[in-house]
């Protein structure tokens, strides 16, 4: 199947529009236009939660962009089967040592201080792109070797149960298995213990949480593969079903582990995995299931999902001054208009510059120019 499904390209530019300023500008216009009436739970959902908190709206965006990494890859490795012959394997192995290689330096670059030069500046784990990497180094390996749903079923149950139990059973330096405190738990003793200095500093795990990643991108490639093997509304049914239960699951799971995404424990996983499935399968409907009408309407948000590689460096990488790359385009043409706003001028702003990045987007996608590794 060469066609691309629009559900998936749309719930990646859903996800890259929201990081990429969507949520500031709503947030903004909130603040404006409803000021201290705005309620104090919707606000919250524009910030991270804090540890041991509840799970936030602005929680979900990257699980999201690795669920749907996962759900992608079923499409691209039957590609790879079907162009490859009978050694497909090792140009594969090519393409996901490549792309794990690429990624991981990226995730250096945009926020390990790769770039600085500086040693001491240098963090080695620390970004969604090596989440990411790492959740596909599982799940290709898991596909290329193991193709069959039943097969990523019990993988991604197995990375669950093995994460899930380490955390809450292994004892470490003198520490009891079971902890979750911000700096004193098993997979953030694990990052400082491997890493040394190039440890960030932060209370997010990386190196033990593959397992979480893996799950998490292998839930996605379940998806993926349903969606794959039969279009429709059936399949809509299925993944829905599959999300209802992560989230039950979740709930029960909580009761003796609690819901924290910095180290994304098991509950993290079933239930942002939930969301992630009962997101797809919506747009499942909408954009795939319900004809030309409804596919039309996907085009801005493809025009997101198709470069979101693109968008999210020129977002996140940062200058010297702390802004980001697309800030030094955007400030110098909407700083005189915005600040003659007054009151709103931070809202124009926010919202002149996202325009301006979508129609760049769209100018490199109606030209087919995809930044991809």
């Amino acid at each position: 199947m060469n066609k691309r499904i629009l559900s998936i390209d749309a719930l990646r530019g859903l996800d890259m529009l929201i990081l990429c300023g969507g949520a500031t500008v709503l947030s903004l216009w909130l603040e404006y236009s409803a000021g201290d009436a705005t309620p104090a739970w919707l606000m919250k959902q524009f910030n991270h939660a804090e540890w041991g908190g509840d799970f936030t709206c602005w929680d979900l965006v990257m699980p999201l962009f690795i669920f749907i990494t996962g759900a992608s890859m079923p499409f691209a490795f039957a590609k790879y089967r079907e162009k490859g012959g009978e050694h497909w394997r090792w140009g594969t192995t090519w393409r996901v040592t490549r792309r794990v290689a690429l990624l991981f330096i990226l995730g250096m670059l945009v926020q390990g201080g790769l770039a600085s030069a500086v040693p001491q500046r240098m963090s080695l784990f620390c970004n969604t792109l090596q989440a990411i990497a790492e959740g596909y180094l599982i799940t290709a390996a898991v596909l290329m070797f193991c193709s069959k749903l039943r097969g990523q079923i019990i993988t991604a149950a197995t990375c669950m149960v093995v994460y899930w139990a380490l955390l809450r059973f292994v004892p470490y330096q003198g520490q009891p298995g079971g902890l979750f405190m911000p700096d004193n738990n098993l997979a953030i003793y694990i990052d400082h213990y491997l890493e040394g200095r190039l440890q960030d500093g932060t209370p997010y795990s990386w190196i033990l949480t593959a397992l979480s990643f893996g799950a998490l991108t292998l839930m996605g490639s379940i998806c993926g593969s349903l969606i794959r093997e039969k279009q429709g509304q059936a399949t809509v049914i299925k993944i829905s079903a599959a999300g209802v239960a992560c989230l039950a699951a979740a709930c029960l799971l909580e009761y003796d582990t609690p819901l924290i995404k910095h180290i994304f424990t098991t509950t993290a996983v079933l239930w942002s995995g939930g969301w992630c499935m009962l997101l797809l399968a919506l747009f499942h409907l909408v954009f795939d299931c319900c004809g030309a009408v409804t596919a039309k309407c996907a085009y801005p948000l493809q025009v997101f999902g198709c470069n979101a590689l693109l968008a999210y460096l020129l977002i996140e990488i940062h200058g010297p001054h702390g802004h980001n790359l697309w800030w030094g385009i955007a400030h110098p043409l909407f700083y005189g208009i915005s600040a003659r706003c007054e009151a709103a001028a931070a809202l124009v702003h926010a919202g002149l510059s996202l325009a301006l990045l979508w129609l760049f987007l769209c100018f490199l996608y109606r030209h087919k120019a995809f930044l991809r590794v």
